[in-house]
């Protein structure tokens, strides 16, 4: 045969160009998944999570028939990248739903029927399951017909993983008109948003298990998008999430400032040169956590948006829209700059009423007067720096 007759220098260069042109593959099709900042930070966020699982995906039977092909792609390509989630299958529709993924071609999968049962089962041994999948280069897949989702859920997190992703051919969750949802909040004050009848139950197992099982990522996503969900900041799913508890504060004093120092550097990814701005503000409202804060100033009888900064780790989980809605709540006229690097000035753009580019700024305003808009451009172009230069891009105001 051609491979017997190679050289092991031969061989073994062969191997080597082969792996180049695999990473090659697939750093060009992550690059038209999402930002490479973004896709990388998720890999190693994901690849820290060894020995554990980093998700367990739930797939839902209905409709899987015509997408079952698209999420064994999907699998094939998260163990090409060291990624292995479980997938978890069960009550009457696990093994029907089993069936579909074996009979796709290559089907990447060690499926264990689970004996006596997932309530039953000691975790050391799914730890050791799990393992024997990895080295084979495949995905554990636990079949349970005895056992509901949530019985199964409540048995495997967070010991084996904190990231739960329900995958169904509906996609995210929808409200009531049947428009989808990108976030959902467990805990609002005003009782949320009014969601589609058959989204229900599944906004009921995911709160109780939020509420049961601290820190907690759940999302709803089509197999179709799965990538895109994992990978990128915006998301291509509905992220289910407890709701933020924003405190304001009047005035410096009653913050952790070495916390709040800390949320900034590494939000904007990069120090602080300068903290008159912290004297100078007039309002702070910060996340419980210090995962994200606003910062205001005083400009007459404007607010001047100092700083908007939500912690890396917390991107693409709501926080910032969270925190937005709180400042917009109690300032109705505003204005802030961002820098033309600035990955979410897209979101930007639909907060603001107008805006207007100068050198390495926009401005943006809302609720300000036509009369007043030269004042506010003009006072946020001169204002000082306050981090140091660094080659990383702008991840904030």
């Amino acid at each position: 045969m051609l491979i017997s007759r190679l050289t092991g220098k031969r061989l073994n260069g062969m191997i080597a160009h082969m792996s180049v042109f695999l990473n090659k593959t697939i750093r060009l099709f992550l690059d038209s998944i999402g930002r490479r900042d973004e896709y990388e930070y998720y890999l190693e966020r994901f690849s820290a999570d060894r020995p554990r699982s980093f998700a367990v995906l739930v797939p839902e039977r209905d409709g899987f028939e015509d997408s079952a092909g698209v999420f064994v792609f999907d699998m094939r390509f998260l163990l090409r990248l060291g990624l292995d989630p479980v997938v978890l299958l069960c009550g009457p529709d696990a093994e029907s739903t089993c069936k579909l993924l074996q009979e796709e071609d290559d089907a990447p999968f060690d499926v264990y029927r689970v004996s006596p049962g997932l309530a039953e089962v000691g975790f050391p041994f799914l730890m050791e399951r799990l393992e024997s999948a990895r080295q084979a280069g495949r995905s554990l897949v636990l079949v349970d017909p005895a056992i509901t989702v949530e019985a199964a859920l409540d048995r495997l997190v967070p010991d084996l993983t904190r990231r739960i992703h329900f995958i169904r051919v509906r996609g995210p969750l929808h409200d009531k008109d049947g428009q989808p949802l990108y976030f959902y909040q467990t805990q609002v004050p005003d009782g949320g948003i009014e969601l589609a009848t058959e989204d229900q139950p599944l906004v009921t197992l995911a709160t109780r298990l939020l509420d049961a099982k601290a820190g907690l990522h759940i999302s709803v996503a089509s197999p179709l998008q799965l990538l895109k969900e994992l990978f990128t900041v915006k998301g291509a799913g509905c992220v289910v999430r407890r709701g933020a508890t924003i405190i304001r504060y009047d005035q410096l004093s009653g913050l952790d400032v070495s916390r709040l120092v800390a949320l900034l550097e590494t939000s904007f990814g990069k120090p602080l040169c300068q903290r008159g701005f912290l004297d100078a503000a007039s309002s702070f409202y910060v996340e419980r956590d210090y995962k994200g804060a606003a910062i205001l100033e005083p400009f007459g009888s404007l607010i001047y948006l100092s700083k908007f900064a939500v912690q890396v780790e917390a991107r693409g989980d709501g926080l910032a829209q969270e925190l937005w809605r709180a400042v917009t709540a109690d300032h109705h006229a505003m204005f802030w700059r961002s820098s033309l690097r600035n990955p979410i000035n897209q979101w930007y753009d639909r907060q603001a009423d107008g805006s207007h580019r100068s050198g390495r700024w926009t401005i943006y305003w809302r609720g300000i007067a036509a009369a007043q808009i030269p004042d506010v451009i003009e006072n946020a172009l001169s204002r000082s720096e306050d981090f140091m230069a660094a080659g990383s891009t702008d991840a904030c105001l």
